[in-house]
């Protein structure tokens, strides 16, 4: 499966995880806003302000929300999102040009933001100047740089979108990362959002969100990854979240002891190799990194009624 454009990814992410959004980049976002009345994401009408270009399509992710204020007022936001990854000399310019074409148009409050997925960490305009004569205006927006971000915080950000942003900074790492590097932090991730204890819904998104946008180009290391989420995900439709927390902590080893809590993670993606592939014993222990006789020993406690051919 080919990999997901990013503008795409950040796109369904924004509106999927919107109030998560608003709490994250703004601290006081539930005394300012009143977020369960709900959003409303203006592409139309965003796309009204180019006549020509194709919002949905463009390679910039740009994002026209209308949210309401706790007084009852509306404000509507621009989210826009530089996934272009080098120096665009017309960025300023084009943050300046959304400003004013929406207020002009609708006469509404507009907040700028501007988050910038790059791996330059000091590519980060948060203005643009226009000087001609005596004439001179200084337009800032809100910025937010992922590269260089606070590790160690986001990890404890109970705010499903710092999940995102910890999507990205593995991302970034892809470059000069080993596969296998890559895949230990994605699958880390992926299990220390099981243990914040989110909802069913936004711990979908969030698993969607990390394999695409980190994407393993390896092989097996894709196959691997692939295995562990879909375990993940199959354990989100047979257990509540309270149960799966727990019993990953358990397979984590944090409480009984990592090596007990390593041998069921490794038997579990034994079992879903065994049932959902056609590699052979061999191939299954030299991607699980086992013996072929813990293997073995997987597939002979599977249930009587489970039948493989190997």
């Amino acid at each position: 499966m080919p990999p997901i454009a990013k503008d795409i990814l950040w796109k369904g992410i924004i509106e999927d995880l919107f109030a998560d959004f608003l709490r994250f980049f703004y601290s006081n976002a539930d005394s300012l806003f009143d977020i369960d009345r709900g959003f409303e994401f203006l592409d139309k009408e965003l796309g009204q302000l180019y006549p020509g270009v194709d919002i949905q399509h463009s390679k910039f992710v740009d994002k026209l929300v209308k949210v309401y204020k706790k007084d009852g007022a509306e404000e509507w936001l621009l989210i826009h999102i530089e996934v272009q990854g080098y120096h665009d000399k017309l960025f300023t310019r084009r943050m300046f040009t959304y400003f004013y074409r929406i207020l002009d148009r609708f006469n509404k409050e507009v907040a700028s933001i501007a988050i910038f997925t790059d791996n330059d960490q000091n590519y980060q305009p948060d203005r643009y100047e226009y000087n001609s004569l005596d004439t001179f205006n200084i337009f800032r927006f809100k910025t937010y740089k992922i590269k260089g971000q606070d590790i160690a915080a986001l990890e404890k950000s109970d705010n499903a979108f710092s999940i995102v942003v910890q999507t990205v900074l593995i991302a970034l790492q892809k470059p000069d990362a080993r596969p296998e590097d890559l895949l230990n932090l994605s699958v880390d991730l992926a299990r220390r959002m099981f243990r914040k204890g989110f909802s069913k819904m936004k711990i979908n998104c969030l698993l969607d969100f990390l394999k695409s946008y980190v994407y393993l180009d390896d092989k097996k290391m894709f196959l691997k990854f692939e295995i562990e989420l879909d375990t993940l995900n199959n354990k989100i439709n047979t257990m509540g979240i309270r149960e799966l927390v727990t019993q990953l902590i358990e397979e984590r080893g944090i409480e009984i002891g990592m090596e007990k809590g390593q041998e069921k993670a490794k038997a579990t993606m034994i079992t879903n190799l065994l049932l959902k592939t056609d590699l052979s014993l061999q191939q299954i222990a030299e991607l699980a990194e086992v013996s072929i006789d813990f293997v073995i020993e997987v597939k002979n406690n599977l249930p009587s009624t489970t039948t493989i051919d190997k």
